[in-house]
């Protein structure tokens, strides 16, 4: 597994948290790591091959969004690339 890209969103009044999100490329497939700053949860979610460029701009939509690690495979499955 390959990391390509790193992305942070603030704790904030409503979230008291920091949640990272890590593009990543396995073999053909990108994917998009989620975890929360300091704690021991994580998720990863693949996309699939949709390429480098679109699975960056996904993680950044997230941490833009405030995304918890917990709903990042949903919607990419909703997504469905």
């Amino acid at each position: 597994m390959e990391y390509l890209a790193v992305y942070k969103t603030k704790a904030d009044r409503k979230r008291n948290f920091e949640i990272g999100y890590r593009v990543f490329k396995e073999e053909n497939s990108y994917g998009i790591e989620s975890f929360i700053c300091g704690g021991a949860f994580d998720e990863k979610a693949v996309i699939g091959n949709c390429g480098k460029e679109k699975a960056k701009k996904l993680a950044a939509f997230f941490a833009k969004k405030g995304v918890h690690p917990l709903h990042i495979e949903d919607i990419i499955s909703d997504l469905r690339f």
